[in-house]
């Protein structure tokens, strides 16, 4: 079942991952020649020698930052309003230009979790972090399997694309900065096991899972719909291609309720893949040996998913980093913007 479930969230990303790149190329007009990708700068990095974080960073800011900008400037092209509409006085006087309509949009009462008119940048953006997060997903549950380094080099790549194009900030609250980043995340190989006991119910009936007539292995039509926090009552992700009010074949899921916790613990490898941490705080040395002074609050942007891989970082050798958060130091990685 949990490998089925990744094969899947893999199969989305991919084509979350494609559309974007599809849409950047024949909608906006930047050659797919002209997009970098996470292989090919690595294996520039490599090959130009480029041993420090620092001459790193400033070489991918570099070609990424030139990518945005033609993207952009795609953009601005090909959403700029015809000489046609915008010369017709009787058009301007009686206020149906384009403008118009997009203000209207944005007014009307648009049902939770429904999506007003962003624009294509923001749209793109949305594409590729859901993307992000659902490679993500995958690797979690890929981890022991023959499609782990699939998984792996395909969150690189999103992972650089997202973070090229429309850019990183390290999170700051609480009188703190956090690691927030997915792909970063996602190198840290643990998390929480919880001991507890609870209810299980069918995600299709409500029943008990082991009385219902649903089985685990079968899928039946469901009706999608966002529950609680926007997560989808077929697959049980916030991310996911699903549309509201369409049927899709999917398998029945446990539904725990009326939990009692009873322990937690640290584990390599927890029994719920997704059980995994989703933000670490970052150590204020770090901070100030990256950035030579403590930023104090000041935003910070984030490159860790330009650079190439700096490996898996696993339970055993958390110990060894001196009580820093787990991850690599912030020299070259991260800059005020």
């Amino acid at each position: 079942m949990m490998h089925q479930d990744g094969v899947e969230a893999l199969r989305q990303s991919m084509r979350l991952y494609g559309q974007c790149c599809r849409s950047i190329s024949l909608t906006w007009g930047l050659p797919l020649q002209h997009l970098p990708s996470w292989q090919t700068t690595s294996d520039t990095v490599h090959r130009r020698g480029l041993h420090t974080m620092e001459a790193q960073r400033d070489f991918l800011v570099r070609v990424w930052s030139q990518a945005r900008r033609r993207l952009k400037e795609g953009i601005r092209e090909r959403t700029r309003p015809s000489p046609l509409l915008t010369s017709s006085l009787s058009l301007r006087r009686g206020g149906w230009d384009h403008s118009q309509y997009t203000l209207m949009a944005n007014r009307l009462p648009l049902p939770p979790g429904a999506l007003r008119h962003a624009g294509p940048w923001h749209d793109l953006e949305t594409e590729a972090r859901n993307a992000l997060a659902r490679v993500v997903d995958a690797y979690n549950f890929l981890e022991d399997t023959g499609l782990r380094q699939l998984a792996h080099n395909h969150a690189h790549h999103v992972a650089a694309l997202v973070g090229g194009l429309f850019g990183c900030d390290i999170e700051y609250s609480d009188d703190t900065y956090w690691d927030v980043c997915p792909l970063s995340l996602m190198h840290y190989r643990w998390g929480m096991s919880a001991g507890f006991t609870s209810t299980r119910c069918c995600s299709l009936c409500g029943q008990d899972i082991d009385a219902c007539e649903h089985l685990l292995d079968t899928r039946y039509p469901v009706t999608v719909w966002r529950v609680g926090e926007g997560t989808c009552n077929a697959c049980g992700y916030h991310s996911c291609s699903h549309t509201d009010g369409e049927t899709v074949m999917a398998y029945p899921r446990p539904i725990l309720s009326e939990g009692q916790l009873h322990e937690v613990s640290l584990v390599s490898r927890p029994r719920d893949p997704l059980a995994r941490f989703t933000k670490f705080e970052i150590d204020p040395q770090m901070l100030i040996q990256g950035l030579g002074e403590h930023p104090a609050g000041r935003d910070l942007r984030c490159y860790r998913c330009l650079h190439p891989c700096g490996g898996f970082t696993t339970l055993p050798n958390r110990a060894k980093q001196s009580g820093n958060p787990p991850g690599q130091a912030l020299d070259g990685l991260a800059r005020t913007v």
